[in-house]
């Protein structure tokens, strides 16, 4: 589970972001390993109900692996360039910080 602090941050964090870049977020990870939480939490954000109802074009499509490999998250955005985050070493904000830039400079013109 998250700490208090990191699940406050996140929780004002996420009003400020905006998923309209994203066309397709692969994340992949092994639940044995025990730097893979961060990329599980993140994983809970980005498929909770409120974000899936605002971004229904966003596809989400986790992998579960068993093979001791690191946990990763691809990132396809509209204009089908990627991002990918090796999240071994990353918090889940530190997932979320370094992927809002990306996704304000990929938005769609309204």
């Amino acid at each position: 589970m998250m700490s208090n602090w990191l699940a406050r941050e996140i929780k004002h964090f996420l009003p400020t972001f905006d998923f309209h870049a994203i066309k397709t977020v692969v994340v992949a990870f092994d639940p044995w390993r025990l730097d893979s939480r961060q990329t599980r939490d993140f994983l809970h954000i980005i498929t909770d109900d409120g974000v899936a109802k605002n971004y229904p074009k966003m596809f989400v499509k986790p992998t579960v692996k068993s093979d001791l490999s690191d946990p990763l998250i691809t990132v396809e955005f509209i204009d089908n360039t990627k991002a990918v985050f090796k999240a071994k070493n990353l918090t889940t904000l530190d997932i979320l910080t370094k992927l809002k830039p990306l996704c304000q400079a990929k938005k769609p013109a309204d």
